[in-house]
């Protein structure tokens, strides 16, 4: 049977632009490297610059409202009615939500049984029983269809409906229904008819009472109408001082989980600002080749307003923890909490939970800023989130664990500094390392203020179970303003483990920045330092990011000249342990336009989100001037950039080069004939064995020494080794090149990187 609905009201938007302590023994272990990666920039994809393809469902706890939205418009569903926010610009100065839901409805005369339903989502559609109708909302991208649908009727007497509609706007009337405005937008519910299932319409006037639109279908129509019966007023809206802006897009993070049973996936989130009291929280799934697995899906979309995002995955349990500091509507300005969602590598989110909430879970305090880390260990293993509390006038650093689950380890959170001075911005290493028998912490740093021109960074470590095995140290202590601090995931020299930190710093507030780093021990030990920014005169180098591949590490920043385009750039960094230095072995822009401008930069290694070594990051950053992200798959080379071969074959003796020269990494070099061939392995040379041996053969390694076949060579994580090149050439007693016997076959050059 055809159905009808009852009452139809579509928003229609202006045109948008786009736009406790426990043990493992056995953690650690590497597994097998990674198959060659490609070059240093590999792809680009841009992410968020659009509004939504298709209109998003989402229901954030198991008994609360479903959410929906859509490109100008979002709306809770209810057991009785919705509550349509309209988007009236990013930078209105709160959101304007308009609760329309069906005050009573009566059939000839007599009242219709009116209950309250549970609204399901189906097919695009919100159907909610009512008790002696269904309430149905056809979802579009630009509209809102409302439909009460009878399917029988009590007596054919007349049909009248009274849809209340509350709001923060004026009531006035036009000429075909009712306007409800203010002064940043306004909304029209018009033009209302009435159908039956024969397609017969009648037009019918829209009446306001003061509280509600009062809607009625005569009995003639009803009479001879076949059921069910329909009434369609239709709900417009325009900007008015919104006019042209677009809903603004910010400060994006990234997570990578290598997720072996599924080629890997990255997790790519943002926010997107409803107005600036309301922030939403929306994300993108790839999968380890940046490869897009589920566009944009909803994290939050409700009137809560999410800020501070921050993303970290979990490898063993094959998800995500999105984590951010959450104020309610009804909490503006006042009240705020950490919040989280764990998110599937399909992208299926699970519900909101707390972490930290006055008087809800954890100590008393408002909750800002938070930060999550994730353990790449595959096994058993937990998200670790820190935040600054504030409780009165103090302002410390906390934090808790909470399993892949989403459920909290501890109830009430750990301190790590509680210091009379002000504390803020505390960061967390993206991953705590795989053990490999050295020490999985995560290092966690801030700002300590102690006045406008003096601020510091200090840090602490966290071990994998939640012990805090090391006391607060300093990361940056000088008379200078250090601020904005980043925490990476470690790397390993030799056997050791550090742990890079970076951070902004300046001679006083509102002066040019530089980027600085330092690399500290398990112990909070301090070793080398450096500059990572270029040392251009007035250049403002800032908002750091930083995370490692276990070898190296790589420094996302945002810098520029005032009056310029901002620009975005990674730097690849390694630590010489032999002269407790950096090395500095690549800087590129990360820019796609010479007039754009850039900024907020993140940094996630693959390598934090899995087992398998890989000089992969993946980078995200704001292109401003177009309101949209990008999201770069950097670092690594082709396989075939690795091998080079040089022409020094006689007879036809075949070699092959496979795998990667990269640090950690495995190279493999196969001859032909077998163990009848063999290798010999050194430096280029070029050497003619014509007087020699009286052939025409060439040796193009020398010196060297001999070794067999095939010859595997996993590259040491020495640094110092990258940049230098080595040569493999085979041979067999199998040939007649070389006194009746030897064949000799071309030779392999290859550079370590």
């Amino acid at each position: 049977m055809k159905t009808l609905p009852l009452v139809l009201f579509a928003l229609l938007a202006a045109p948008q632009p786009d736009v406790s302590a426990q043990s493992d023994p056995a953690r650690g272990g590497p597994a097998a490297p990674d198959a060659p990666l490609s070059p240093a920039v590999a792809a680009s994809a841009a992410t968020a610059g659009r509004l939504p393809a298709a209109v998003l469902f989402d229901r954030p706890q198991a008994d609360g409202p479903l959410w929906a939205v859509g490109r100008a418009w979002k709306a809770s569903f209810d057991g009785t009615g919705c509550t349509v926010v309209p988007f009236f610009g990013a930078e209105a100065p709160r959101n304007f939500p308009l609760r329309i839901e069906l005050a009573r409805a009566t059939v000839g005369g007599a009242p219709v049984d009116l209950v309250a339903g549970e609204p399901v989502a189906t097919g695009g559609s919100v159907r909610t029983r009512r008790g002696g109708l269904t309430e149905v909302v056809a979802t579009g991208l630009d509209s809102l269809e409302q439909s009460f649908v009878f399917d029988t009727l009590p007596n054919r007497g007349a049909i009248a409906v009274d849809v209340r509609i509350r709001g923060e706007f004026a009531a006035s009337t036009t000429d075909d229904g009712l306007r409800f405005g203010n002064e940043f937008g306004h909304v029209d519910y018009t033009k209302a008819i009435a159908v039956d299932a024969a397609g017969r319409q009648l037009p019918l006037d829209i009446v306001w009472t003061g509280e509600c639109a009062h809607i009625e279908i005569p009995a003639v129509f009803v009479a001879r109408a076949e059921l069910p019966i329909v009434l369609d007023p239709i709900l417009n809206y325009w900007y008015s001082l919104a006019s042209g802006q677009t809903q603004l897009q910010h400060d994006s993070d990234v997570a990578s989980i290598q997720a072996q049973t599924i080629g890997g996936r990255t997790l790519f989130v943002w926010q997107r600002q409803w107005s600036t009291t309301d922030q939403d929280c929306f994300g993108l799934m790839f999968d380890g080749n940046l490869g897009l697995v589920q566009t944009d899906f909803v994290i939050d979309a409700s009137t809560d307003d999410w800020g501070r995002i921050a993303v970290a995955g979990n490898n063993y349990a094959q998800n995500f923890l999105v984590v951010a500091e959450v104020r309610l509507p009804v909490f503006l300005g006042s009240i705020w909490h950490i919040a989280g969602r764990t998110v599937a590598t399909n992208a299926v989110v699970g519900g909101v939970f707390d972490i930290e909430r006055d008087g809800v879970v954890g100590s008393g305090g408002n909750n800002f800023h938070p930060d999550v880390g994730s353990d790449p260990y595959f096994g058993v293993g937990r998200y670790t989130v820190v935040f600054n509390k504030r409780n009165g006038s103090a302002s410390d650093i906390y934090m808790k664990q909470v399993t892949p689950a989403g459920a909290l380890v501890t109830t009430n959170p750990i301190a790590l500094d509680t210091s009379a001075a002000e504390e803020s911005n505390p960061t967390i290493s993206k991953s705590c390392g795989q053990s490999n028998g050295l020490s999985a912490y995560w290092i966690v740093t801030w700002q300590r203020t102690y006045s406008a021109s003096d601020q510091d960074v200090y840090g602490r470590f966290v071990n994998w179970n939640g012990a805090v095995p090391v006391a607060v140290f300093p990361v940056a202590g000088s008379s200078l303003n250090d601020t904005a601090p980043s925490s990476s995931s470690p790397l390993d020299v030799n056997g050791v483990r550090y742990w890079p930190v970076c951070w902004e710093t300046a001679t006083a507030p509102g002066q040019p920045r530089d980027v600085e780093c330092r690399l500290f021990s398990a112990t909070g030990s301090l070793l080398a330092g450096g500059v990572v920014s270029q040392g251009v005169p007035n250049a403002d180098d800032r908002d750091p990011e930083v995370d490692s591949d276990g070898t190296r590490f790589v420094v996302g920043l945002t810098t520029g000249t005032s009056g310029y385009p901002q620009g975005v750039q990674a730097v690849t960094m390694a630590y010489l342990p032999s002269t407790n230095s950096f090395r500095v072995e690549g800087r590129d822009g990360m820019s796609t336009g010479s007039n754009l401008e850039y900024g907020e930069c993140n940094v996630c290694a693959d390598f934090s989100g899995g087992s398998t070594p890989s000089p992969r990051y993946f980078v995200s950053f704001s292109e401003k001037s177009s309101n949209t992200f990008r999201l770069v798959n950097y670092g690594g080379y082709r396989s075939g950039d690795f091998f080079t071969y040089r022409g020094t074959q006689c007879g036809n003796l075949a070699i092959s080069a496979s795998g990667s020269t990269a640090l950690g990494q495995t190279a493999q070099f196969t001859v032909a004939n077998g163990s009848q061939s063999g290798t010999y392995v050194g430096f280029p040379a070029y050497l003619s064995l014509q007087l020699a041996l009286g052939c025409n053969c060439a040796l193009g390694v020398d010196p060297g020494s001999f070794a067999g076949n095939p010859f595997v060579w996993t590259i040491p994580n020495d640094t110092m080794l990258v940049g230098a090149t080595f040569s493999v050439q085979g041979f067999t007693i199998l040939g007649s090149s070389c006194l009746g016997t030897v064949d000799l076959s071309d030779t392999i050059d290859f550079t370590i990187r």
